[in-house]
């Protein structure tokens, strides 16, 4: 059980580091959606950009901290 804690406590370190490496507004984003279960249409309207927009955000996201994670641990 605490090997369990310490696995998920150091992978929150890692996932707050990388969100960390994005731009502000993508930090928001990430923020949003995924520690405040918003959806992207009501992070879109918070923002004042489309639901569209925040989604193509989101995936840019994603792909640079899949790419970064990858590259950190000598998958990529």
């Amino acid at each position: 059980d605490e090997d369990e804690n310490l696995f998920a406590a150091e992978n929150k370190m890692l996932v707050e580091s990388l969100i960390a490496t994005l731009p502000k507004r993508e930090q928001l984003i990430m923020r949003l959606r995924f520690y405040e279960g918003m959806t992207q249409s009501q992070i879109a309207e918070r923002l004042g950009i489309s639901q569209m927009h925040v989604s193509r955000l989101l995936a840019r996201s994603l792909g640079q901290l899949r790419a970064r994670l990858e590259h950190d641990t000598g998958r990529g």
